[in-house]
C-alpha cells in the first residue's frame, strides 16, 4: 500500500436510505465498524485527514461523493457488478461495507464523480431520452390504431407529421367511425406534438449547458458528431482516466464483442446494445457518407458487410474521442477517419 501513504484512513461504505454502514481502517491498521444515520454520516469523516472512501455507485452516491470530496477526501465509486465477486459470508450491511472496502484495492474500474455541471447535463439528457421514448411509443400507438381503419402511414417522423392531419380528416368524414374516436385521436396527436416541441427545447437546453463543459468544442469538431452527441461524450468522458485506454472505453459503451470461457474454450457472445452505442453508430453512418473519408474507412466499407463496417468505424471513433479527452487534442490532429 505504498501508493496509499497519502491517506490517513480507508473506508468502505454501504449506502442506504436511512442508515449507512462504515468499515473504516486507519493508516495504522485499526479497524472501526460503525452504523451512522444519514444526518450523522458526514460527521464521521469531518475533521479527519484525507481518507480514501469506496462506495457502490447508486442513486445517491454522486451527491455523497461530492460532499465528501469537498471535505478533502478522495472517493472511489465502484460499479455494483464489479463489487459482487468480493462477497464473503452472509449478506448484510456489515459484510457489504467490507466487500466494498476489498474491491477498492483490487483494480475495480471506477465510476467518475461528476461535477454539478456534468450532473445537470446528464439529468437533461435522461429527461430527453425518456421524452423521446414516450414520443416514439405514442406515434407507433397512433399508427397501429389508424391501421385498424385502413389508414397506413409511413414509419418516419417526417411522414407522420406530413400525413397525420389528412389521416384525421379522413377519419372524421367517414360515416362508420364514431366522432368520439376521432376526437380522442386528435387529443393524442396534440400530446405527441407537445412532446416534439419539448424535445426541441431540451436539445437547446442541453447544448447551452454543454458549451461550458471541458472538451465540448473539440468533440463538436469531430466528423459525424453533433451537439447532442458531443454533450453525451462530455458526460461519458468527464474523467477519461478511469479507462486505461480507448479500447477499454469502446468496450464500455458496447462497441466490442463480449466473450466468455469455460473448460479452455472461449466464446464470443455478441455486442451489447445501449443508447451510447447507438449514437456512435449513427456518427459512423455520417462518416461513411462523407466525401473526404480516409482510405481506412473506404477499405473497411468495401471489405466488410455494412453493419460490421459501421461498428468498426464507431469503435475507432470511440477510441479517438477518448484520446482527445485524455490528451486535450482536437480531431484535426488525427486523420484515421477522414482524409
Amino acid at each position: 500500500m505504498d501508493n496509499h501513504r497519502q491517506y490517513l484512513g480507508f473506508a468502505g461504505v454501504d449506502l442506504a436510505k436511512k442508515v449507512m454502514q462504515i468499515h473504516f481502517v486507519t493508516e495504522d491498521g485499526e479497524i472501526t465498524d460503525k452504523s451512522a444515520k444519514r444526518a450523522e454520516f458526514l460527521d464521521f469523516f469531518r475533521n479527519r485527514g484525507k481518507c480514501l472512501i469506496g462506495m457502490e455507485a447508486c442513486g445517491s452516491s454522486q451527491d455523497w461523493a461530492r460532499k465528501l470530496e469537498a471535505m478533502g477526501h478522495e472517493v472511489h465509486l465502484l460499479p455494483p457488478k464489479a463489487v459482487k465477486p468480493f462477497v464473503s459470508g452472509q449478506k448484510n450491511d456489515h459484510n457489504d461495507a467490507i466487500r466494498i472496502y476489498k474491491a477498492m484495492f483490487n483494480g475495480v474500474r471506477r465510476v467518475p464523480v461528476k461535477s454539478t455541471e456534468i450532473r445537470d447535463l446528464q439529468t437533461l439528457r435522461r429527461i430527453r431520452s425518456q421524452v423521446t421514448k414516450d414520443k416514439v411509443k405514442e406515434i407507433n400507438h397512433v399508427r397501429g390504431l389508424l391501421a385498424e381503419y385502413g389508414i397506413v402511414m409511413g414509419k418516419s417522423l417526417n411522414a407522420f407529421n406530413k400525413d397525420i392531419s389528412s389521416a384525421l380528416e379522413i377519419l372524421t368524414e367517414r360515416g362508420d367511425v364514431s366522432p368520439l374516436v376521432a376526437e380522442e385521436l386528435r387529443t393524442t396527436v396534440q400530446a405527441i406534438k407537445a412532446k416534439i416541441e419539448r424535445q426541441k427545447k431540451l436539445d437547446q437546453e442541453i447544448e447551452q449547458l454543454a458549451r461550458g463543459c471541458k472538451n465540448y468544442e473539440n468533440f463538436l469538431k469531430t466528423p459525424g458528431v453533433g451537439p447532442f452527441t458531443a454533450a453525451m461524450l462530455c458526460v461519458l468522458l468527464c474523467d477519461p482516466s478511469i479507462f486505461a485506454n480507448g479500447r477499454q472505453f469502446a468496450a464500455y459503451i458496447g462497441l466490442a464483442p463480449r466473450s466468455r470461457g469455460s473448460g479452455g474454450k472461449n466464446y464470443v457472445t455478441g455486442i451489447p446494445s445501449n443508447e451510447s452505442r447507438a449514437v456512435l453508430v449513427e456518427c459512423a453512418q455520417a462518416i461513411a457518407r462523407c466525401k473526404n473519408k480516409s482510405l481506412w474507412v473506404e477499405e473497411i466499407l468495401r471489405r466488410k458487410p455494412k453493419k460490421v463496417a459501421l461498428i468498426a468505424i464507431a469503435n475507432k471513433l470511440a477510441r479517438q474521442v477518448w484520446a482527445m479527452a485524455n490528451k486535450g487534442e482536437s480531431f484535426k490532429q488525427m486523420a484515421v477517419l477522414t482524409a
